[in-house]
C-alpha cells in the first residue's frame, strides 16, 4: 500500500518552511519562489521513499472531491492511506487527518 501525503499549497507550505528556517538563519530571506522551491524540495525527499507520494493541493482539480482526484490522477488505489495536512485556525498551524482510499 502507498502513502499518500495531500499538502497545503506550495506558497503557504513553503512560508512555514521559511518561518522555521528564520531560527536557524536568522536575517536569511527567501523571496516567494524560493519558499516555493523549499516546499517542492522537502517533497521531492518525502517522496524518494517508495511508496510515498506527494501531491500538492493547488495541483488537484477544485471541483473533484479529493479521493476521487487521487484515483484519477495520480494512481491512487483503495486502501492507501491518505495523510491530508491543511492550514490550522491560527496562524502558522496546520492540521492533519489521515484516511483511506475506499473501494
Amino acid at each position: 500500500m502507498s502513502i499518500f501525503y495531500l499538502m497545503p499549497p506550495r506558497p503557504f507550505l513553503g512560508d512555514r518552511f521559511a518561518d522555521f528556517l528564520q531560527t536557524l538563519f536568522p536575517g536569511l530571506a527567501w523571496d516567494s519562489a524560493g519558499r516555493a522551491s523549499l516546499a517542492e524540495t522537502l517533497g521531492e525527499a518525502a517522496a524518494a521513499r517508495t511508496d510515498v507520494y506527494v501531491i500538492y493541493r493547488e495541483d488537484l482539480p477544485r471541483e473533484e472531491a479529493p479521493a476521487q482526484a487521487l484515483v484519477d490522477g495520480f494512481g491512487a488505489e483503495a486502501g492507501d492511506e491518505v495523510v491530508e495536512v491543511r492550514p490550522g485556525g491560527r496562524p502558522g498551524e496546520v492540521v492533519t487527518r489521515r484516511w483511506r482510499i475506499e473501494s
